[in-house]
């Protein structure tokens, strides 16, 4: 392990190689499809995420890259900031010389055990040690970039496995690690790419009683070129809540005043209530709640996008309920 006076933190690269993915609609789609590649418009690719464990507070950080309420083509980086469901509650244990998390696992289970990371099967994961500085800002500068164009090959794109390697590599991990993230690869970083790089290798089996997702069939070819389709609403989603959705997740969005701010909550398509929070104008156009709006893309639990009357509003969270 790194004895660099520079290599503070740990980064954890996480793979969940069984996850399908859908296809990001470009060119070869068609012919990945003919030779079999994909399984009626899904890749078997993976999805990979990145843990950063901060040094000084052990707190370990989760981030990820997908189609998350996101425009068609698009994705966006995902933390607890933006997403409250991805926080870790296990705090890193660090050996005495520093160079070892001796509680990788629990790092581990719990993020298995936790469905909004949307991994699908057994978990593979490694570790080294990295700027952790200097891993954070790089991915956190990409979480401000959001939405960046989707796709493996896209120029000036990303996806969650690339997403991953520039975190990674912002970290000026040991030579050793960085000449296998930018040379041990075959054309495209994956999920698994990233983990293999790395040292400590571990793998966690499948935990969540949950259905494996298996791709059927799609009918209506033009439903591939659009987000997800807005569900029924239950009885646990408020009346005035609107849908926002990208390829990969959606949620509710529902957003009451409080005299001089706005209590903006969030539900999953089944009604889960996903964030909770006291939200105020950021920008300097003023909010009508009585009048016509549209949730725009980029919301989340941070910060929610209105249109109306053809002008943005940008609501910030001050307080944080849930």
């Amino acid at each position: 392990m790194s004895k660099d006076k520079r290599h503070t933190g740990f980064a954890i690269a996480i793979a969940w190689p069984e996850t399908y993915c859908k296809q990001p609609g470009y060119w070869y789609d068609g012919i990945t499809n003919l030779l079999g590649f994909s399984n009626n418009h899904y890749y078997k690719v993976g999805h990979a995420a990145l843990v950063l464990v901060d040094p000084e507070t052990k707190k370990c950080h989760y981030f990820d890259f997908g189609r998350y309420h996101t425009p068609f083509q698009h994705g966006r980086v995902r933390s607890e900031i933006t997403d409250h469901g991805l926080n870790i509650n296990t705090l890193a244990q660090i050996s005495d010389d520093g160079q070892q998390l001796e509680n990788f696992n629990q790092i581990l289970t719990e993020l298995q055990l936790n469905h909004e990371c949307h991994g699908e099967g057994a978990l593979h994961a490694s570790y080294c040690k990295i700027d952790f500085n200097k891993s954070y800002q790089k991915a956190m500068q990409l979480q401000g970039k959001s939405p960046i164009a989707y796709g493996p090959f896209k120029y000036n794109g990303s996806n969650c496995s690339r997403f991953v390697n520039n975190s990674l590599a912002a970290g000026k991990p040991d030579w050793k690690y960085r000449v296998k993230l930018k040379y041990f690869v075959v054309l495209t970083p994956t999920p698994l790419n990233n983990v293999n790089s790395l040292q400590n290798k571990v793998v966690i089996p499948k935990l969540l009683k949950t259905k494996a997702f298996c791709p059927v069939p799609v009918a209506d070819k033009q439903k591939l070129k659009l987000t997800l389709e807005q569900p029924p609403k239950n009885d646990k989603i408020p009346e005035n809540a609107q849908w926002l959705s990208g390829e990969g997740s959606g949620s509710w969005f529902s957003i009451k005043q409080e005299l001089e701010n706005f209590r903006i909550s969030r539900f999953s398509s089944n009604g889960m209530l996903e964030c909770i929070g006291v939200f105020q104008v950021s920008n300097s156009n003023s909010f009508n709640i009585n009048l016509p709006f549209q949730i725009n893309h980029l919301s989340h639990c941070q910060n929610v996008v209105v249109n109306q009357s053809e002008k943005i509003i940008i609501f910030k969270r001050f307080v944080h309920e849930s």
